[in-house]
């Protein structure tokens, strides 16, 4: 393994591991990095589950040499992404933020200015560098960010309300696992409970959550890619074939048996998750982060909640997903003005305090599963988490293997409409075709692909579509650092 030190050259052979306050701050929308007041930092993230963690942080770092106070901004994810371009375009912002909704590779978005990079402290980098990853963390020898998060997880379990099941008599320590007792149990709730009750509601209006949750439902039916589509033993693009078909086939049939919430076509994941915790629904499909948003804002649900795995199409089928190496959570922005605070603060949350409260908090679970273990999380979280480490895999990713791929990566454009906008307008009614839409992705997304090697190798890139391609992949194994010195 490459030595490290915060001020040389990373390199990243063999450097692989598995793998985003209120106090002393305030909320009002003022300025962010590039205007922001002197002496205080600016940060701005989605996640809710983190607030508590990190106002404990930000409270101890105000009071070190060097810190300040931090302004926080609370941003819902589907939201984010819009909010930090028009940041963006006015030179406004802040220091530190996460990167929801902005659906470019690590190589893009540095190009066009969005990042600068990090310096930790000794002790953070000595903590973290091992999980550091070229294309991921790391560009052109550069560390860019660190992950906070496990890699296993996947983000559509099902989650349901227990009190609705008992009134339908079904049994909440039995949850369904598969599409058929998904559907017969739905059915029950609609038949047993009627009124304005119905059994599952979806985030439809937030085409990226849609995008993920299909493409780890899909995963759960067979499927071997990630959300790129592209399948990891052959490198080629799979939207369209039998377990993506299946498993929006089967979330179609819900709507077409009037199962589903009406208006769930324009509901983000804040609104459905809400409206479900309220009893409008018996079912919803989340992520880990679900236990942590009750526990803040929808306490009078702590009680009546539980979670089962992901569906499977058919019994005795396993739970199977895959990721790649969990990505970084806080990035500094390439506006920022407080950049010494900003490491400094960073820094900070890469210690075994600070992954003790983030399990707390009950986001996407801390690397460390000790942290889980030991924290006040409910038990349908410690639970989930549980299943994750037996269910949830690493995946491959090509930039390990040849770091050149980030630069052909760093040309690509996005594909419109994507999975999730697709899977909308299925839901609409405007695509009516499921397989030839997918089909049209697939196709689309290689020559895009295609396109930006080209572009890659014109200036000088190293790289050809073989490089997304690993023959040796084995179904439920990680794809660890051994895999790539063969």
């Amino acid at each position: 393994m490459t030595s490290i030190s915060r001020r040389r050259l990373l390199q990243t052979s063999g450097l692989f591991a598995a793998a985003t306050a209120l106090g002393a701050c305030n909320t009002s929308p003022s300025g962010g990095g590039g205007k922001g007041a002197k002496g205080v930092l600016h940060w701005w993230d989605h996640s809710p589950n983190l607030q508590a963690a990190n106002k404990k942080t930000w409270a101890k770092f105000e009071k070190m040499p060097g810190g300040m106070p931090v302004e926080y901004q609370y941003h819902q994810t589907s939201k984010l992404g819009q909010a930090l371009q028009l940041a963006k375009q006015s030179n406004q912002l802040p220091d530190i933020h996460t990167n929801v909704g902005l659906n470019l590779p690590l190589p893009a978005l540095i190009k066009e200015g969005w990042y600068q990079p990090i310096e930790l402290t000794d002790e953070s980098l000595a903590r973290v560098k091992d999980s550091l990853i070229e294309g991921v963390h790391i560009y052109d020898g550069k560390i860019y960010s660190f992950p906070i998060a496990a890699t296993k997880q996947y983000w559509a379990a099902n989650w349901f309300n227990k009190e609705m099941l008992e009134k339908a008599g079904l049994d909440p320590a039995n949850p369904p696992k598969t599409y058929d007792e998904f559907r017969a149990a739905c059915l029950t709730i609609k038949k047993k409970i009627g009124g304005s009750t119905y059994a599952w509601i979806m985030n439809l209006g937030f085409p990226g959550r849609v995008a993920e949750q299909v493409t780890y439902l899909a995963q759960a039916a067979g499927s071997t890619a990630t959300i790129s589509g592209i399948d990891f033993k052959t490198g080629q693009h799979i939207f369209h074939t039998d377990p993506y078909v299946n498993a929006i086939e089967f979330l179609l049939s819900l709507q077409k048996d009037k199962l589903m919430v009406p208006g769930s076509g324009n509901m983000n994941d804040k609104v459905a998750r809400a409206r479900w915790a309220t009893g409008a629904a018996a079912f919803y499909f989340d992520g880990p982060w679900c236990a942590g948003i009750i526990n803040k804002d929808l306490k009078q649900f702590k009680d009546k909640h539980d979670v089962g795995p992901m569906l499977v199409p058919e019994a005795g089928k396993q739970v199977t997903a895959y990721r790649p190496p969990q990505g970084g959570m806080f990035w500094l922005s390439g506006q920022a003005k407080q950049v010494e605070a900003a490491n400094l603060l960073l820094s900070l949350c890469n210690t075994e305090e600070y992954f003790t409260e983030v399990a707390n908090g009950m986001p996407q679970p801390p690397p460390n599963p000790e942290a889980v273990a030991k924290s006040d999380a409910y038990p349908s979280y410690k639970k989930l988490v549980e299943w994750f480490n037996q269910d949830a895999f690493i995946a491959p990713i090509p930039q390990v293997r040849n770091p050149d791929v980030a630069k052909a990566q760093a040309e690509e454009k996005g594909v419109k409409p994507g999975l999730g906008e697709l899977v909308q307008g299925m839901f609409s009614g405007d695509v009516k075709d499921v397989r030839t839409a997918l089909k049209q992705l697939s196709d689309k997304s290689a020559k895009e692909r295609d396109r930006a090697i080209a572009e890659a190798t014109k200036k000088g890139a190293k790289v050809t579509v073989n490089d997304w391609a690993f023959p040796d992949w084995q179904p439920r194994t990680d794809y660890g650092p051994d895999k790539y010195k063969k």
